[in-house]
């Protein structure tokens, strides 16, 4: 006869942390326990990976504890000398070290309401602090409007929230404290019915404000060394309509380099950046799987220059580089290192700071008030709508970007004639040429098929009548499903391949990847793959194979991570497992294999299911096409046999 057996429950508490007024806890994780335990009072401090409450004692903490866990299978038995532990030895400085305290200048915004703005990871301590300076929340900045100068701001973090002056970055240069304006109301053609959603805490009382953060920027014209430049050409081997782009940008203070993708944007910037930096030091802004691309175009042109990776070497390290290339992420250590200057900022993939209230993107304005010269580099400087320029004219010193956001959408968005207006404003600040100017470049056509999935849609409906689902859940899943109802066309397809013949398929989830490998194995057909989660090295090798090796004929990867700034012109063939939200990122994903390199023609399979959500997002496709040709197009068309 078995003996049961009884499975002894974790002990719940690991480690805790006291600094005198906090205390952090270390808890076993529990699914769905976080909700409990910020409803419950506590808060999370990324920097610590520990959950905060304020600092109680023994006892209380205890039946603290003991209350929300209540029938969870978790133990507390080492739990009160834990706790009498931390609370018996505080260390000081150990939270509010890594809370990102932020002060900044305001020149434009409400100054009545308060001059300068302060930011930090959540902190209970440091909201008292704000709100004892009467300070109001502003959402979309992230960040606190206070009155008092500096000096009170300090004071008073330091007397309530124990922030002590080296742990909060005051800023020299002043940012703009914009108003927010809300996007204009959508019809989409995608329409799937989900549960309500639970309701959240949108009507707190400290989140009065709807300001976002960015700065005051000017530019202007420049004379170019016109000698120079053509030397430099012929150094860096650039094509004639790449030399127009690199003189578009030593033209001006700021500007945007919006060329299709695969036109070589990356090799025009970086002459042009050199040029413009001369002796001094550039900095390159790109999502963090591209580092590595920047590196090697950089050394192609300039085998011999020192180039610095911020958050790989140290800080000490890049006042020696030439160049320093910084993902995204990292930016924000590079705003507090005020004397590591720089001459020129340049933004790949630039579209990536249309969100104002991101992070990334305020920095990005922070650093602009110490750098001269800014360019904006995007094959998609238009996503889903007009608006979206304005961060990146504001970034670069346009005087259009100067216009308040609800002057610049009421000038410029919402009709034809608006967007044509925008159009023609836009002269002169972006460079955009297509591919036409590519004299060997094959044809790229697209092709609907129409899919009708062996096993039937059982499991779709099944999905799409769940009405315990909220809405964007229910369409994660729904997109999840059409990927893998898919596989076997897309198996079909790569079979029907004729010899040489090369196919990259773009999922938009990692586990359909995963899976999709798996298919492909079973079916006998060698691939390789590229998610988000993968590292350089591995990025690289799976590149390199596709490009090399004749055996390796796919290249299934997701949209994100494997339809940006890698080249794979070893394929002739595209096809998209699920369908990415904006027609450019779908044109940025196909050009990985059509672009400067590519000899032959390019063929893009888009498989569609009839009756399901498919066809809601392609016709969302085709409605948002038609703003960014309005747009972004336009501004090609006019400048047609009329470039610089």
């Amino acid at each position: 006869m078995l003996t049961p057996v009884t499975l002894r429950p974790p002990p719940l508490l690991i480690h805790a942390v006291s600094d005198g007024r906090r205390l952090g806890l270390q808890l076993h994780s529990i699914a769905g326990m976080g909700r409990a335990l910020s409803r419950a009072g506590a808060w999370w401090v990324p920097g610590r990976r520990m959950w905060a409450i304020e600092l109680v004692n023994v006892a209380r903490s205890l039946e603290w504890l003991r209350t929300l866990y209540a029938g969870q299978h978790v133990e507390l038995d080492d739990a009160q000398r834990i706790l009498q532990s931390a609370i018996a030895a505080p260390e000081g400085d150990f939270f509010t070290q890594v809370l990102d305290v932020q002060v900044f200048p305001l020149s434009r915004g409400d100054l009545a309401q308060g001059e300068h703005a302060v930011s930090f990871a959540y902190d209970l301590f440091c909201v008292r602090a704000m709100r004892a300076l009467r300070g109001s929340f502003h959402k979309p900045a992230l960040a606190w409007q206070v009155a008092g100068g500096t000096e009170r701001i300090l004071e008073v973090l330091r007397e309530l929230a124990g922030v002590a002056p080296e742990f909060a970055f005051v800023h020299e240069h002043p940012v703009v404290l914009e108003e927010l304006i809300a996007p204009a109301p959508d019809v989409s053609p995608i329409q799937v019915p989900g549960a309500s959603p639970l309701p959240g805490d949108a009507g707190s009382d400290e989140r009065v404000g709807s300001g976002f953060l960015s700065a005051e920027l000017s530019s202007e014209a420049l004379a170019i060394d016109q000698a120079a430049l053509a030397a430099e050409g012929v150094r860096a081997g650039l094509r004639d309509y790449q030399l127009i782009g690199v003189r578009h940008l030593l033209g001006q203070t700021g500007a945007c380099l919006g060329d299709d993708m695969g036109l070589g944007k990356s090799r025009q910037t970086v002459v042009a950046a050199r040029l413009a930096a001369g002796e001094g030091r550039v900095l390159i802004v790109c999502p963090a799987s591209l580092r590595i691309n920047w590196e090697r175009e950089i050394r192609m042109v300039y085998p011999d220059t020192i180039v610095g990776m911020a958050g790989e070497d140290r800080i000490s390290a890049l006042y020696g580089c030439h160049w320093v290339i910084a993902n995204y992420e990292r930016l924000g250590g590079l705003v507090r290192e005020i004397q590591l200057e720089f001459q020129v900022m340049a933004v790949d993939e630039a579209h990536y700071l249309k969100e104002h209230q991101a992070g990334r993107t305020r920095n990005a304005f922070v650093m602009a008030t110490r750098i001269p010269r800014r360019y904006v580099i995007t094959g998609t400087p238009l996503l889903n709508r007009e608006i979206e320029l304005h961060t990146l004219l504001r970034l670069t010193g346009h005087p259009m970007g100067q216009l308040p956001m609800k002057a610049f959408r009421k000038e410029f968005t919402g009709t034809g004639e608006k967007r044509a207006a925008l159009a023609a404003a836009l002269r002169g600040w972006m460079l955009r040429r297509r591919k036409d100017v590519l004299k060997d470049l094959g044809d790229k056509t697209r092709q609907l098929r129409w899919v009708s999935p062996p096993e039937g849609l059982g499991g779709y409906k099944e999905i799409h009548g769940d009405m315990s689902l909220q809405t964007m859940p229910k369409i994660t899943r729904l997109r999840q499903k059409l990927e893998a109802l898919k596989t076997p066309f897309l198996i079909e397809t790569v079979e029907s391949l004729s010899e040489g013949d090369k196919i990259l398929i773009f999922c938009e989830y990692m586990a359909t990847v995963e899976a999709m490998q798996d298919a492909f194995a079973q079916a006998g057909i060698a691939c390789v793959t590229l998610v988000g989660a993968d590292s350089g090295a591995r990025r690289q090798k799976a590149i390199d194979a596709f490009q090399n090796d004749p055996a390796v004929t796919v290249f299934i990867g997701t949209t994100s991570a494997a339809g940006v700034g890698i080249t794979l012109t070893a394929a002739n063939h595209v096809a998209f497992a699920s369908l990415p939200w904006t027609p450019a990122l779908m044109r940025q994903a196909e050009d990985r294999a059509y672009r400067l390199g590519q000899r032959r023609n390019v063929l893009v399979i888009v498989p569609l299911v009839a009756g399901s959500i498919d066809e809601g997002i392609w016709s969302l496709l085709q409605s948002k096409q038609a703003t960014e040709q309005d747009v972004v197009e336009a501004v090609k068309s006019q400048l047609s046999g009329n470039n610089p």
